[in-house]
């Protein structure tokens, strides 16, 4: 096991969703977990899409396997927030691979 590779510092967040006394449905954003991971960028580009510039920047970020990460998790890295697009653990190394891509916000 190799602890120095998980060098940054990142958040796993999760989408909670509660309802109003108006019944309307609210999506709030809860910090699950903190932990360390080794980032490592794996592409990107500048686009338009509906007459807006936007950079989808992916990045793959590696976590020890207890990390509590599902499907619908963001994970948040230097104060900006990436979206879990998919998951890919290893026993083998013990580590969880997630692929992410930017939030344009």
């Amino acid at each position: 096991m190799w602890a120095g590779k998980y060098n940054e510092p990142i958040e796993v967040w999760d989408i909670e969703s509660n309802r109003n006394a108006f019944g309307e449905q609210l999506d709030n954003r809860v910090k699950v977990y903190e932990t360390r991971a080794k980032v490592i960028y794996t592409g990107g580009l500048r686009g338009v899409r509906n007459s807006e510039i936007q950079t989808p920047y992916t990045k793959s970020f590696i976590v020890r396997i207890y990390v509590p990460v599902t499907d619908t998790s963001w994970i948040k890295w230097k104060e900006k927030f990436y979206r879990v697009t998919s998951i890919d653990s290893s026993r083998e190394y013990q580590e969880i691979t997630l692929t992410t891509e930017l939030v344009n916000e």
